[in-house]
């Protein structure tokens, strides 16, 4: 009789309320808001260090930056969301664990909710980024956006959701083009001269750490498999317990790199090296010693991710930040 009160309860809860529900569970903003100031302020104020301007600065266009790295990372969770809604309906109805508590499986929010929140997030990212004159922040923003929603489309090849590789190298850079959205305002903002060469490990270290992430959410041990595409399925779960690493130790090559670069000191590079190592050790424990438990390499990779962010941000303003 609990269980059938929670769904009356759910059934009646307002619009308004279904999509706070589903954002609390799916896109808590508290996490994923501070995850993209980080993520933007890792590369706004380390290209700053790199091209010579201390201590950094925050302007009104950094503030607009963070704004739409949040906006689009919504928007990709609510694309995935509508393209992805029948499998997830059924993935859950047939009990996989990942999917059978799902706010759209359980009844908590509605496709017409997720429908009036994309319209809502793509009215106003657009918005913040709409310009009447030229700015390469703009021609980035542009890029992104289409890109994102071709892949809105499966880049109109509906197949594509059937293999899990080509729908990692088609949908998972759309991150690093985002970086290429920061460069632009940066760009903007400095000037091009300020551009350092070493724009490319920065946006790259940064970008690595997402793909460990998507690739580490779907593994699983054999006796865990059901119908969900996992990468475990797909590339056998030993090879895809190292691919994670790999990401991870990539990432911390290239911070390293721009360590030294931008003179950003011992602690950081010290931390890195910590943490990475610790996701590289994980995903080794698993491959040698496979268990339930240890098949869960998701925390480590999203550990990684928010520290990589929020010390190499710390790092570069160790001198101080101006507005």
């Amino acid at each position: 009789m609990q269980v059938d009160h929670a769904k009356e309860t759910t059934a009646v809860r307002s619009q308004p309320g279904r999509i706070s529900a589903y954002l609390g569970e799916m896109f808590p903003p508290q996490v994923m808001v501070t995850f993209a100031a980080c993520h933007f302020l890792a590369i706004w104020f380390a290209l700053q260090v790199l091209g010579g301007i201390a201590p950094v600065r925050l302007t009104w266009a950094s503030v607009r930056g963070i704004a739409t790295v949040a906006l689009i990372l919504l928007l990709m969770r609510l694309y995935d969301e509508m393209k992805d809604v029948e499998t997830d309906l059924r993935l859950g109805r047939a009990g996989d664990p990942l999917y059978r508590d799902r706010a759209i499986v359980t009844g908590a929010v509605r496709i017409e909710d997720i429908r009036l929140l994309r319209w809502l997030v793509t009215f106003a990212v657009i918005a913040i980024n709409l310009r009447l004159h030229f700015e390469w922040a703009s021609v980035g923003f542009w890029i992104v956006f289409l890109v994102a929603w071709c892949s809105f489309h499966w880049f109109f090849w509906p197949r594509m959701s059937e293999y899990l590789l080509v729908a990692f190298v088609t949908h998972n850079p759309i991150s690093l083009l985002l970086a290429g959205y920061i460069v632009g305002l940066f760009v903007d903002t400095f000037g091009v001269e300020r551009l350092h060469a070493a724009v490319v490990p920065l946006i790259v270290g940064l970008w690595f750490p997402i793909a460990a992430w998507e690739l580490s959410r779907k593994i699983r041990v054999p006796e865990d498999e059901t119908s969900y595409r996992t990468y475990s399925k797909v590339l056998g779960w030993k090879l895809a317990s190292v691919l994670p690493a790999v990401f991870v130790a990539g990432s911390a090559g290239c911070l390293l790199f721009i360590s030294r670069a931008a003179n950003l000191g011992i602690v950081f590079a010290v931390l890195i090296v910590t943490v990475s190592g610790l996701v590289v050790f994980r995903c080794l424990l698993f491959m040698f010693a496979p268990s339930r438990h240890r098949a869960n390499l998701k925390p480590w990779a999203i550990l990684y991710a928010a520290v990589a962010n929020a010390a190499l941000a710390a790092a570069a303003a160790r001198d101080g930040v101006i507005w």
